[in-house]
């Protein structure tokens, strides 16, 4: 279990300098308390979505496909409460959640990533199972995911999809 939370840990901090490296300016990092519990990696500007400094919380590909390393990564883990029963990525403060995909960096704003996955769990009448928009908790922990398709994602206005390099 400690080794693959530090190959995880390990994963998300490649991803965070890939992203910064390729595409940030006047980079702040958090405490580790802001990282914690308001969920954010990394404060910077990319000149690719606006000239103000925004929160980005970065996920990485090799953390979010464990179990499929073929197929093109379709969806992803949406956690609106975390292991410990405290809220979720979704519901921190970054502005927008970058997904390490394939080739591209998916960005998408997190408030209407949130208001996205809220409505199509309403829809689906908050059924709990393991799948799209199911609410699912992992034996042992207090957390409430859902996976959430890229193609919904798309229709968020406030998408961008940058290449990786």
């Amino acid at each position: 279990m400690k080794q693959r939370m530090e190959k995880c840990f390990k994963d998300g901090w490649d991803a965070e300098k890939r992203f910064i490296n390729s595409y940030l300016t006047h980079i702040t990092y958090p405490t580790k308390q802001q990282d914690i519990y308001e969920h954010w990696d990394v404060q910077g500007v990319c000149i690719k979505i606006s000239d103000k400094e925004l929160k980005f919380d970065i996920k990485s590909s090799g953390k979010l496909r464990e179990f499929n390393h073929k197929e093109p990564l379709k969806e992803v883990w949406v956690e609106g409460k975390n292991i410990s029963g405290n809220d979720g990525w979704i519901k921190g403060i970054a502005d927008y959640i970058v997904f390490e995909r394939e080739q591209t960096w998916f960005i998408v704003n997190r408030k209407d990533l949130l208001e996205l996955t809220i409505t199509k769990l309403k829809e689906n009448n908050y059924k709990t199972g393991k799948g799209i928009y199911l609410i699912s908790t992992r034996r042992g922990r207090k957390d409430k995911i859902t996976q959430v398709p890229f193609t919904d994602m798309e229709t968020i206005e406030h998408y961008q999809l940058l290449k990786r390099n």
